[in-house]
């Protein structure tokens, strides 16, 4: 048990709490510490003229940067620009009559899933993929980069796991149990990206861009900050006049581990319905400092519990049991929540009632974006007209900041907007595979040290929540609906809302057209 999972039980049992654990044995990707990834620029002979590794800290324990679930292996490639390596970015490529097989596509963080960069790189036949964080996108010119301000200096390298689907690759659709059956190494790796992939940073990309062959690219793929920066080109390939730099080499030492991992559950049983229940979560593992992500959402978690701690000093107790969530493993893939899904799954959908998720609580202090089944619409509204404005100079609550930033945004909208679920954080498998009502709670806006090593207190203190407003506005939110869930006699869910939602997309869509021309 690591000093993490002890804090976190003990911090349950301080708010006077039923301690449950849950734990699981499932597959997890790390670096070979004595053997680190490494990629490397060849001369005509086949000699390395540079090379670029990321060793890591030892001394702070931050692992070497790496992509879980990249292949490991070692490729070697002309390189490519493929901008955000999306699959339009792609196809430009191939309709001005670059061949990507085998080349190694250089591509920058943003617009779209990580893991979707190396599934299209993977499509197009490409022997590999080098990623970074683009100054363009990460440090914006007349932004300060860190300490001296928010955007990213350009050492920062972007972590990440790159599996499409949850939980552990290796029992797909089921637990990973103590007995459990785990797929043989050539049965799960089917089921990842299958391209080596490295990330680096944009100190190292840089080089490479500027001695790249080919046209120069268009407007929207040019990247850089600054008069200094160099026309971003195509490739394929360097530049002839680049003597020392012929092609890409890539090695990429991951291993596959079994892991035990640990999900740990903090209780208050209801009095009237203690078989129905009400859950809030946030996972506690992080790619290296993780102040941001997650640790605003275990602040959050931590904040409530607090409140929940000083009314049962008072005799109080909630209509439905409440539990407080502390996920594991989250990061590589939504590992352990998934897991407990799968294994309580019948359970779950007989006696949840609803799940609140708060991963990363505040990045930022301007806009309060929620994503929620339609149904928690009119509770969430209720919630946050109750709730401290981060921008209180401007604003008498969150609702009326949030309502005024969806209208400058959105000029359509007549109502503050709330996003669909997607499938980002821990309450994917719950909505998708159990089919419970769920929201996710945050507050947003530029974000340059997203799992990088300097997404740090510093960060987070001075440019990210000074003052922590933004943490404590969505901490009070949650805590009024987690309140509300669990004590309300009517469950204050609206299916009204859900209807509602379902109706107008129906008929925003074209499907609408195509059910009343199959009717006749």
């Amino acid at each position: 048990m690591g000093e993490k999972e002890k804090d976190v039980k003990q911090m349950f049992r301080n708010f006077g709490m039923d301690v449950i654990t849950k734990k699981y044995n499932v597959l997890q990707c790390f670096p070979k510490a004595k053997n680190p990834s490494v990629a490397e620029v060849l001369r005509d002979d086949g000699s390395v003229s540079r090379e670029f590794r990321e060793d890591g800290n030892a001394t702070a324990k931050i692992l070497p940067a790496f992509n879980a679930w990249s292949k490991s292996g070692t490729v070697e490639g002309e390189p490519v620009y493929a901008n955000y390596g999306r699959r339009e970015d792609y196809e430009l490529l191939k309709t001005k009559g670059i061949d990507l097989k085998d080349k190694i596509a250089i591509v920058r963080y943003g617009k779209i899933y990580r893991g979707d960069k190396a599934k299209f790189a993977k499509q197009n036949e490409m022997a590999g993929v080098i990623m970074y964080m683009d100054a363009k996108d990460y440090a914006p010119k007349d932004v300060p980069k860190m300490p001296d301000g928010p955007a990213l200096p350009k050492s920062g390298i972007q972590r990440g796991t790159l599996k499409d689907g949850m939980g552990d690759p290796s029992t797909y659709l089921y637990p990973s149990t103590k007995y459990a059956y785990h797929d043989s190494e050539e049965e799960y790796t089917a089921r990842l990206p299958g391209i080596v992939v490295m990330p680096t940073n944009y100190e190292n990309a840089l080089p490479l861009l500027q001695n790249m062959a080919g046209d120069e690219v268009e407007a929207d793929w040019q990247g850089g900050v600054g008069e200094d920066v160099p026309k971003y080109t195509y490739g394929p390939g360097f530049k002839a006049e680049s003597k020392d730099m012929k092609k890409l080499r890539i090695t990429v030492n991951l291993e596959y581990k079994m892991v035990e991992i640990e999900n740990i559950f903090g209780v208050i049983k209801g009095q009237q319905e203690p078989d129905r229940w009400v859950m809030m979560g946030n996972h506690r593992d992080t790619w290296v400092h993780g102040s941001v992500d997650a640790t605003t959402g275990l602040a959050t978690l931590n904040e409530i519990g607090h409140g929940l701690s000083g009314l049962q000093k008072q005799g109080w107790k909630p209509r439905r049991t409440i539990v407080l969530a502390s996920w594991g493993a989250e990061e590589q893939g939504l590992i352990g929540s998934t897991e407990f899904v799968e294994d309580y799954m019948t359970l779950l959908q007989e006696k949840m009632v609803a799940y609140i998720n708060v991963d990363v609580a505040a990045s930022d202090q301007e806009k309060f974006t929620p994503a929620a089944t339609p149904n928690f619409r009119p509770l969430l509204e209720k919630a946050a007209k109750k709730a401290s404005a981060p921008l209180n100079d401007d604003y008498d609550n969150l609702h009326s900041q949030w309502k005024a930033i969806t209208l400058r945004d959105y000029p359509k909208l007549t109502s503050p907007k709330i996003k669909a679920l997607g499938s980002g954080s821990d309450y994917a498998a719950l909505l998708n595979m159990a089919g419970v009502s769920c929201i996710d709670l945050t507050i947003t806006g530029p974000y340059y040290t997203y799992h990088t090593e300097y997404d740090n207190y510093d960060y987070l203190s001075k440019y990210a929540d000074p003052g922590m407003k933004a943490t404590k506005a969505v901490s009070e939110v949650a805590a009024m609906v987690l309140f509300e869930l669990a004590v309300e006699k009517l469950v204050p869910l609206n299916a009204s809302s859900y209807s509602n939602y379902v109706s107008d997309a129906i008929s925003s869509s074209s499907l609408e057209k195509d059910l009343k021309r199959k009717r006749h």
